[in-house]
């Protein structure tokens, strides 16, 4: 977690490459493996941003070369509590969503732009 004082781009972890607000939204990128082993840090990350930010999250999959179930039920967890969309993500990526219904919950989109328009019409949600 961050500690007091402290920003979240001062102490990310590997498995994320950088949480900010951008606008309406606020944005989590994420890069690597995501596995279990992983998975920590972005539980830790998108912790801090469900804190700091009452709209909705984006998750940046670009950099993402694997994950697993282990993200997708984050992703679906953090759903429950928030608006959520994902983009960039590739053809592997976008497989697991699709295969699993989870595009349903989690809209796909192929860029930031596309997520903004789409996620900013939703009205903010307050702190669960």
């Amino acid at each position: 977690m961050v500690n007091r004082g402290q920003t979240y781009e001062e102490v990310i972890p590997p498995a994320v490459s950088y949480s900010r607000a951008d606008g309406e939204l606020w944005v989590i990128g994420l890069r690597g493996h995501l596995d279990p082993e992983e998975l920590d840090t972005v539980e830790d990350a998108t912790e801090d941003a469900l804190v700091r930010w009452t709209g909705p999250l984006v998750f940046d999959l670009r950099e993402v070369g694997f994950c697993d179930s282990s993200l997708l039920n984050h992703l679906l967890r953090t759903a429950r509590r928030r608006s959520v969309g994902v983009f960039g993500g590739d053809g592997t990526v976008r497989r697991l969503l699709e295969l699993t219904g989870a595009d349903r919950l989690l809209p796909s989109h192929p860029d930031l732009e596309s997520a903004r328009a789409a996620l900013s019409t939703l009205p903010r949600q307050a702190r669960p």
